[in-house]
């Protein structure tokens, strides 16, 4: 054993990783029928003539203010639209705005303590107002005492938004047949948030709009407890064509509507990805459709940004994601208005019990 931790750490964890067996490709957590991973399941995807048209949907947080009793965020939700190489003007904004706030209050019921959330959202525009989710879906309650759950409340009025959002879309700037494709898969995490979700997948096969879910990452892995995207990834590399997708599984869990499948958008990319489809579009889908829906993308993955994947989504998360240098912006308006108000002080006291760590960083780094 080397007396160097790092490298006698490296070194362990090389041998255990090359022992493992590799047996099986079968989904750790699949919930619907499974598909086996091997090199004969993996189907190429074929060029076609005319790509169709893509929405690509994401969205991008940063909190402004927080204490253990009360989180201020701002949220941002975009869209762009492609079709193949083709950048297409939207008829309406592509980028909403607006701030959200988390309080909570403790109760005590039959001698239970209970916390609850309550968000308050503040758009950036009256237009913004509109995509807005209802306030009432996103208050929440728990019997935990530990108060204000970090990134899951970060992200909640966003979550919800970017559903409200892809339904607009939906509705005025796509057509039957065109696509509309989310940044992750098509999960559910959050309480209500079903029913939006469930809103914009009825009307989309009302309308003939094809619904995806794109997973830039992936925490999935195998029943050998080999990480999916790269099992599969290797087992690609016996297969003889560069761009392919291989179905994984109908359900991946009871919140997810997806068809789960593995892709690769080009032949010279490094990575895989998690894709799905609505399942009950999927289902009604000859390969030649499923074909069509995939090469569209792959007409939409040529640039060297990141080659094999799609510029519509660097583009969408681009726009959505919150830089540094604005939330440090943002930040001190929402301190030039603290300091407005008398109350300031006991909100800053608030603040200042989960800063400390912060302005140590500043002291030391």
């Amino acid at each position: 054993m080397s007396s160097d931790p790092l490298k006698s750490l490296v070194e362990q964890l090389s041998s255990h990783l090359s022992q493992k067996e590799h047996s099986d490709v079968i989904l750790n957590n699949g919930k619907g029928k499974q598909f086996p991973i091997v090199p004969s399941e993996f189907c190429e995807i074929k060029q076609i003539e005319s790509p169709k048209k893509i929405a690509f949907v994401d969205g991008g947080d940063g909190p402004l203010e927080e204490s253990p009793n009360y989180l201020i965020t701002i949220n941002r939700v975009y869209f762009s639209l492609f079709q193949g190489k083709k950048r297409i003007k939207p008829q309406s904004n592509p980028r909403i705005q607006f701030f959200s706030s988390v309080t909570t209050n403790i109760q005590i019921v039959n001698g239970k303590k209970s916390v609850s959330y309550d968000t308050k959202l503040f758009a950036h525009s009256e237009e913004d107002k509109k995509y807005l989710p209802s306030e009432s879906d996103l208050a929440s309650n728990t019997e935990s005492t530990t108060v204000l759950q970090g990134a899951r409340l970060n992200s909640l009025g966003r979550k919800f938004a970017e559903w409200q959002l892809a339904l607009h879309v939906l509705e005025n700037e796509l057509e039957k047949g065109d696509m509309l494709v989310m940044d992750g898969s098509l999960q559910t995490s959050f309480k209500n948030e079903v029913r939006y979700a469930n809103r914009l997948y009825d009307r989309a096969m009302e309308k003939g709009v094809i619904v995806c879910g794109l997973a830039k990452t992936s925490r999935l892995v195998t029943e050998s407890g080999d990480p999916l995207l790269a099992r599969v990834a290797e087992i690609a590399e016996d297969v003889s064509f560069g761009k392919w997708h291989v179905k994984v599984a109908e359900e991946v869990s009871a919140d997810d509507r997806g068809f789960m499948m593995v892709v690769k958008f080009h032949e010279k990319s490094r990575f895989v990805f998690r894709f799905e489809i609505l399942r009950e579009q999927y289902e009604q889908m000859t390969p030649e459709e499923v074909n069509s829906v995939l090469a569209s993308l792959v007409e939409n993955s040529q640039d060297v940004a990141m080659v094999g994947y799609p510029y519509g989504a660097i583009d969408a998360d681009r726009f959505a994601q919150v830089r540094m240098d604005e939330l440090k912006m943002y930040q001190g308006f929402v301190l030039s208005e603290m300091l407005k108000r008398p109350e300031w002080k006991k909100l800053h006291k608030y603040s200042a019990s989960l800063g400390a760590h912060n302005v140590l960083n500043e002291v030391t780094s």
